[in-house]
């Protein structure tokens, strides 16, 4: 690809080259200087990038074909961030590709989770701005119509975050910020994707792609894990150990894929930064809820000859559907949502270099595999699918989900209290999953495997462990954080002093010994 631009840098004079016309910002490559480029020249800028080596194949100079062009990776955002509504829930990081075709346009190539999305902004004139809804307007689900496009897309994942750090190499078309606050929401319609950046009140800016395969982009000069390992230390994959801050009990990840665990152990919630484990909240699990599992933690499967590794396992209660609904609306406080006593098991499995899947237990013998879908299906009326063949799917039922516990590894920060509400549509034995939470939405599609199947894969690592009935009842009974009987109490505190206002107005003292009572039955019930 034709350089543009060259000129040393004016830190340490290394030669930089410049290939987009758009380009406002490099990174020297020897000095990881932020160079601000206008007017035909380098100026420094002040800051410096700090990269940190992750285990992505991709680099500056990597190239690939997207619907038949040529293009050349020439830039790279790392972005770390935070929660703005809950600084305990850990971000993450994430990298966005600047990538020019031999035509001269620009683009960018989003990884998450190995779901891989190509994006390229929208032109919006001043005089036709599109009808959309103000940032605090939508919600996840809300259907926006882009008449320019003719499509309508649903809001998939709306962030209200804090950038923590923006490292930049090779080119990027604008100067980016630290210790910004973000607004921006993510929307699907099929394959088709679109980004809605709501940061700048007065510029809103409308990015607009679709999903793509990695393995299908005809890559040409990735890096190779000799690459990987020399720059990152270790080799994507690899298994890593250290000791829970919490407790001292042992706790393994899998490098470059997972940064969140949660220990074995004592549950207690880690981050892993630069190796280094960090606990964000402790817990105290209960030895019964590992009797529970019917898989344990880094047991191998062999699956149409590749290998998968178990990394984690969630235990979920089940919620009544309407009720979850209405509160990750926020139009029902959570803890009021009703348990209805029955809970199922979900274990994340990795295979390198980057596919995830999801072995879900929701009896004895009642298992499934389930993957998340990186192209949607077409969705009509309440957010209905549709097949291929035009007929809606049939809806089974919904429910809602609270987490009860987590152990392993994940690639996002799993906390006990954790709810979504799920749809599920087609047929028991094969089924299309709508899962939401107040702030993201996804599908999956999710195909039932028989125990016979299961052990075969597993065969090689032990197998898949009887559960007893004992430890299945004492982890209904007692390893839940969650318990309806503090809910029950709570209502009826509310309604006595609801009730209860005219005595108060005109009785102080009567009031204070019904005060009393009623507490000391409160007691009685929290504590049998």
């Amino acid at each position: 690809m034709a350089t543009f631009f060259s000129a040393s840098c004016p830190s340490c004079g290394a030669k930089i080259d410049i290939q987009s016309q758009t380009t406002l910002m490099v990174a020297c490559p020897k000095c990881q200087s932020n160079l601000l480029f206008n007017n035909n020249s380098l100026a420094l800028s002040g800051e410096h990038s700090a990269i940190l080596e992750d285990f992505s194949a991709i680099q500056i100079g990597s190239s690939g074909t997207i619907k038949k062009e040529i293009f050349q990776v020439i830039g790279r955002l790392q972005v770390q961030y935070h929660d703005k509504d809950d600084k305990q829930k850990v971000g993450g990081t994430w990298n966005e590709w600047y990538i020019q075709f031999n035509s001269g346009k620009t683009g960018w190539l989003s990884d998450s989770n190995g779901n891989y999305v190509y994006l390229d902004q929208l032109t919006l004139e001043e005089d036709k701005p599109l009808p959309l809804p103000a940032f605090h307007d939508i919600t996840v689900g809300k259907e926006l119509k882009l008449s320019r496009t003719g499509y309508s897309f649903y809001a998939c994942d709306i962030r209200n975050a804090v950038l923590l750090q923006n490292a930049v190499q090779g080119e990027l078309p604008f100067i980016p910020k630290k210790d910004l606050d973000i607004r921006v929401v993510d929307a699907r319609a099929e394959e088709r994707f679109i980004t809605l950046d709501y940061t700048d009140p007065k510029n809103l800016e409308v990015f607009m792609g679709f999903a793509v395969n990695f393995h299908q982009l005809s890559w040409q000069n990735l890096r190779s894990e000799r690459d990987i390992q020399e720059t990152a230390g270790e080799l994507k994959g690899a298994t890593q150990e250290s000791k829970c801050p919490n407790c001292g009990g042992n706790i393994q990840w899998i490098t470059g894929v997972t940064e969140n665990v949660n220990c074995r152990y004592c549950g207690s919630e880690i981050a892993i930064n630069y190796n280094v484990a960090e606990l964000i909240k402790a817990h105290n699990l209960r030895a019964i809820q590992r009797e529970a599992m019917a898989l344990e933690i880094g047991q191998k499967a062999k699956i149409d000859g590749k290998e998968w590794i178990v990394l984690g396992m969630m235990c979920q209660s089940e919620l009544e559907g309407d009720q979850t609904q209405l509160a990750i609306q926020n139009k029902m406080k959570k803890d009021f949502v009703t348990f209805s006593g029955d809970q199922w098991h979900e274990y994340l499995l990795f295979s390198f270099p980057d596919q995830f899947m999801w072995l879900v237990q929701s009896g004895p013998n009642d298992w499934a595999v389930s993957n998340t879908q990186n192209i949607w299906p077409k969705i009509g009326h309440n957010l209905r699918p549709i097949h291929p063949s035009g007929q809606q799917l049939p809806r089974l039922y919904d429910y809602g989900g609270r987490v009860k516990f987590a152990i392993g590894s994940f690639y996002y920060q799993v906390s006990p209290g954790d709810m979504t509400y799920y749809i599920d549509y087609g047929r028991e034995d094969q089924k299309l999953s709508l899962e939401m939470t107040d702030n993201e939405m996804s599908w999956s599609r999710a195909t039932s495997v028989s125990m016979k199947r299961l052990n075969e894969w597993f065969k090689d690592s032990g197998g898949l462990k009887q559960i007893s009935p004992k430890a299945q009842s004492s982890l209904l009974t007692h390893s839940s954080d969650y318990h309806p009987r503090s809910n029950s109490a709570a209502l009826f505190l509310i309604i006595f002093l609801v009730i209860n206002i005219p005595i108060f107005l005109m009785d102080f003292s009567q009031f204070i010994i019904s005060a009393i009572i009623v507490g000391v039955l409160l007691n009685s019930i929290s504590n049998n």
